[in-house]
């Protein structure tokens, strides 16, 4: 007597947690895009396949353009996470120190901090400078996210420059492309510049040491030159 073969419990399984997420849009929204994020940076947007983020990210195709139209649209909701991840580290250092060294000192610490600790944030933001921000153009709430922290940052500098600690001449946005720059370009290039110098720059102490001068090369940068006589 022939046996009924029972269902595929992996399959079952499979189909009840999409029914599950279908139920909790948000929440699938933003599986998705984690998943699409390890993807777009590791192949960038033209090497990106939406079977393999269906597939990682356990739901399936349709459900994925049922959330985003096309491709293109997933990459820029991942570029967009992408940004307020790097945001929202930012965000937790209130700049509210009395002293605006500390301040500044902080704000340069947890900016290298970030493209050390999130290695996936210093690719996807190389692929779009490859695309030249074609999408990043299109995201609107990037400059929405970035505007309180230049505020906090112009507040700083202002009681810095008012307590007679700051030079005057301060450009505020070339100081956040500085800070930001000696971050990321460090981890960006590090594969590179390992082979030129003959270091290994991703043990601890040579990430330690160029966090140190980040800092240092930031706040000579801000203090007021000293007069002579």
């Amino acid at each position: 007597m022939d046996r009924k073969r029972p269902p595929k419990r992996g399959a079952t399984d499979q189909e009840a947690a999409v029914k599950k997420r279908i139920r909790n849009p948000e929440q699938t929204k933003s599986r998705i895009i984690e998943f699409a994020m390890e993807e777009f940076t590791e192949r960038g947007l033209d090497g990106a396949r939406i079977d393999a983020i269906a597939e990682q990210s356990e739901t399936n195709k349709s459900l994925i353009y049922k959330y985003f139209n096309s491709k293109e649209e997933l990459y820029t909701a991942s570029l967009a996470s992408t940004y307020e991840k790097m945001r929202a580290s930012q965000h937790e250092i209130d700049l509210d120190d009395p002293d605006p060294l500390v301040c500044m000192q902080q704000l340069v610490e947890r900016t290298f901090d970030t493209f050390a600790n999130n290695p996936h944030i210093v690719r996807m933001l190389t692929h779009e400078n490859v695309l030249n921000a074609r999408f990043l153009k299109e995201t609107l709430s990037v400059k929405l996210l970035y505007t309180p922290l230049l505020e906090k940052m112009e507040k700083v500098v202002r009681d810095g420059q008012e307590k007679g600690l700051f030079r005057a001449d301060i450009d505020l946005k070339h100081l956040y492309i500085s800070i930001s720059a000696l971050g990321y370009f460090y981890f960006s290039n590090m594969h590179t510049l390992g082979i030129v110098l003959e270091k290994n720059l991703a043990e601890p102490d040579a990430v330690a040491s160029q966090r140190q001068i980040a800092v240092d090369m930031t706040i000579a940068y801000l203090r007021k030159p000293q007069t002579s006589g």
